[in-house]
């Protein structure tokens, strides 16, 4: 910022700027004096905001859930619950909204973290510098911050050694981050955990290890620390679990208890929430159950085999949520037997609706569909027989029937701006500054209104400017005043919506909804009307009987529209990942070697690499009688690769979950070994490779389909195989390290087929911006 801008407040360094002692030439001749240190304002509470990932509005048992929420529900019990609290529909856009008070678009949050396509509201899902976030403006007045679990606010291809942290959580106002960055990872086997900035040294997990219980127990341990160093000082813990987003894993002894509870299906369970939400008050009295989504089935014509195979799904799910659960209980816990609960106000709410990813089915393996291929039906029921859906083994999305059940009453799912995506269960306790409890307060609130209330709360004043840029003013407003007055007026009529193609506004009672078909040109007159005020679940479309209002609503949409960036709408699919800025295709196309002291190289720097492309990957190693071990290891079990020693030979898998393709062993003699794959991309997906080792052909076109478009996880790993073996021959073997010398692995990228789906190629891209430019 300019120094002559009248919001310019210079920052001064000097050690005795502010000085009002007295300096002498000797102690005695002089007097001291020391600044004051920052302290939160007298009384003011902790914060805790626990935040969980793609859960619906009827999950919580305080909510009318069947699954087993006694601790949350105990907040419940003894705070509020916020029955028409919304949120937006996706993480990235939710998590900005809600540390920043403002929307999303207008933050560079538009869309996830995987995307920069080159316009202001969507730039890679890291939130500008001009806005700053809760535990930034918490800190700057005293509290200590903390956050563990899930970031996704830093774009994909700045996570990993060499990449920008200027996103990272410590640089956006924490003092302690432990979790991961990205958007989703194993909860048995987490990828790329992060202790502050540094990669956390984790190359295995012990037996019984699961994420959400390893959260937990950090954030108790510091909160430990923290009341032992310095008992009097406030702090803000954001607990960010990744619970209950894909994959659907859960721990065995969680699982259990839930066999058979949802054998009865989505129908009957979805009927049985709306009827608690109406005893227990939760909904409007007019409120109506919708008929089932599109494509949802009824649940008495599916076939046995299947109605087993879809509860087992919803099985998993709840135990998910069931752990998160106990978790929060191990949190109250401790702040109890500490003396702190009384003054710290938690607020636990879910970042978007219920996730309809599964699709009408479900899926075993998520990583499958996204690699572009279906799931053999015969390995499906083999681990549902063998009781091994919600393992490691899996990577699992339940049915958007149970997706249904889960956003009770509300229409639809994340992604779109229909209550299903946007309505979810928000309750805030906090003993000392709430009066009565076990009340509902129907007030709209909106994610963007959280930063506003802690401010409010504190009494600390949103700043002109901050860290040298000039702030823009909040887009939320604090519903402080609902903590002690029931009948406190509503501060908020009006809020938009868009996500990938995706529109929406509610302006008073009225909501219009535009919903956009994935891969299709956005059709930009597809408006829906509903009257909230009559037509709470939004079922009856009064677009054709009312057009004087849906213009109104729709001009409003537009100004808000063009006043926080949303524009231009983007309707692609996850393909929209891979549209990379210029100065990135050259780091896509850029060999790079890999060596055996480093840490695992993340996928996001690999995958470019293989995408659907030509590729040579290159081994150099030393073999002696008796070495044996991992020489590389891509990806994970789900989508990668593996070279290894054992038994005297070299063995090679392209891993494709349940169907690995494994070449014959090669013998090795003792000597340095020159192994060498060359990968050709043929089109339509199919692949083969040439084998060579120390300049001798050993297999030539060996089919290797589908050709891979991104490594799930994992990453490369040179000497080992960190986490989740990608083999299941060496599995029981550990970290299986080599125990002879590796110089180098070198992965060179090569061109793609004309058809890919992976548009990475500088000379597609630059096609695209002149048809672009000749369009306007």
């Amino acid at each position: 910022m300019a120094a002559d801008s009248p919001n310019f407040t210079p920052l001064n360094a000097d050690p005795g700027a502010g000085f009002n002692g007295r300096i002498g030439p000797t102690l005695a001749e002089s007097m001291p004096d020391w600044p004051s240190p920052r302290r939160a304002p007298a009384g003011s509470p902790n914060v805790v905001v626990i935040l969980l990932d793609d859960l619906g509005y009827g999950d919580f048992g305080c909510f009318g859930g069947e699954i087993d929420t006694p601790n949350i529900d105990r907040l419940a019990a003894n705070g509020l619950r916020y029955t028409n609290y919304t949120t937006v529909p996706m993480c990235t856009p939710a998590r900005a909204a809600l540390l920043t008070g403002k929307n999303p678009h207008s933050v560079g949050c538009g869309w996830l973290t995987h995307n920069m396509p080159g316009y202001p509201g969507y730039r890679g899902g890291e939130i500008s510098k001009d806005a700053p976030t809760i535990p930034e403006l918490l800190r700057e007045h005293g509290w200590s911050t903390m956050a563990v679990g899930k970031w996704h606010n830093t774009y994909d291809r700045n996570l990993h050694a060499a990449g920008d942290r200027s996103s990272w959580p410590l640089q956006r106002g924490f003092d302690r981050f432990y979790g991961f960055l990205a958007a989703e990872t194993s909860y048995f086997h987490p990828d790329r955990m992060m202790e502050g900035n540094q990669l956390a040294a984790a190359d295995s997990y012990p037996e019984g290890y699961f994420a959400t219980d390893d959260y937990t127990d950090r954030a108790i341990g510091w909160l430990s620390e923290h009341r032992s160093s310095a008992p009097d000082k406030a702090f803000f813990l954001y607990l960010a679990f990744q619970a209950p987003h894909t994959p659907l894993q859960a721990k065995p002894e969680d699982l259990a208890r839930y066999r058979g509870r949802y054998d009865a299906g989505w129908d009957s369970m979805r009927a049985q929430r709306f009827s608690r939400q109406r005893e227990m008050n939760l909904l409007e009295p007019n409120a109506e159950l919708p008929p089932r989504n599109p494509g949802v089935p009824a649940w008495d014509e599916l076939p046995e085999d299947q109605r087993a195979l879809f509860a087992r799904y919803m099985e998993v799910y709840a135990a998910l949520v069931d752990n998160v659960d106990q978790n929060v209980g191990k949190l109250l816990d401790f702040l109890e037997s500490t003396g702190q609960l009384e003054n710290t106000l938690i607020l636990i709410t879910s970042d978007n609706g219920a996730n309809s990813i599964g699709g009408p089915s479900g899926v075993a393996n998520l990583q499958d569909r996204r690699q572009g291929f279906g799931e053999d039906p015969a390995v499906v029921r083999s681990l549902l027989e063998r009781d091994r859906l919600g393992s490691e083994d899996t990577y699992a999305a339940y049915p958007s029937g149970w997706t249904q059940v889960s956003n009770t009453p509300y229409r639809y799912y994340k992604r779109t701006p229909m209550a299903g995506g946007i309505r979810v269960p928000l309750i805030a306790h906090w003993p000392q500054g709430i009066g009565q409890t076990m009340a509902c307060r129907r007030q709209w609130v909106h994610v963007t209104d959280m930063l506003p209330t802690l401010l409010d709360l504190t009494g600390i004043a949103y700043p002109q400017v901050f860290n040298g840029y000039r702030t823009r003013q909040m887009d939320g407003a604090s519903f402080a005043p609902t903590f002690t007055d029931a009948a406190a007026p509503q501060r908020r009529d009006r809020q938009y919506y868009e996500l990938q193609g995706n529109r929406g506004f509610i302006s008073g009672t009225w909501k219009i909804v535009s919903l956009q078909a994935p891969t299709q040109p956005a059709d930009l007159d597809n408006w829906m009307l509903f009257d909230l005020a009559n037509d709470p679940t939004e079922i009856h479309d009064l677009a054709g009987e009312r057009p004087d209002v849906l213009r109104r609503l729709i001009d409003e949409f537009e100004a808000e529209a063009s006043a926080n960036y949303v524009y231009p709408l983007d309707t692609r699919d996850d393909r929209r990942a891979v549209t990379l800025p210029p100065h990135e295709l050259v780091d896509a196309s850029t060999p790079r070697e890999f060596y055996p002291l480093g840490q695992t190289i993340p996928s996001v720097v690999v995958s470019a690499l293989i995408a659907d492309r030509d590729f040579t990957l290159r081994a150099r190693f030393d073999y002696a009688a008796g070495n044996e071990g991992v020489i590389f290891a891509m990806g994970d079990r789900f989508a990668g690769m593996v070279a290894y020693v054992m038994d005297g030979a070299l063995y090679f898998v392209y891993q494709l979950w349940y169907r690995p393709i494994e070449l014959a062993p090669i013998p090795l003699a003792p000597g340095k070994q020159d192994f060498v794959l060359r990968y050709r991309a043929l089109g339509e997906r199919r692949g083969c490779g040439d084998f060579q080792l120390n300049g001798n052909p050993v297999r030539e076109g060996v089919e290797l389909s589908p050709t891979l478009v991104r490594l799930p996880s994992g990453g490369m790993d040179v000497g080992i195989n960190r986490r989740l073996a990608i083999c299941e021959r060496y599995a029981d073997r550990g970290l299986f390290r080599y125990s002879g010398k590796i110089d180098v692995v070198r992965l060179e990228p090569g061109p793609q087929p004309a058809d890919t789906p992976m548009l990475i190629d500088e000379a597609a891209v630059q096609e695209r911006m002149r048809a672009a430019r000749a369009s306007r």
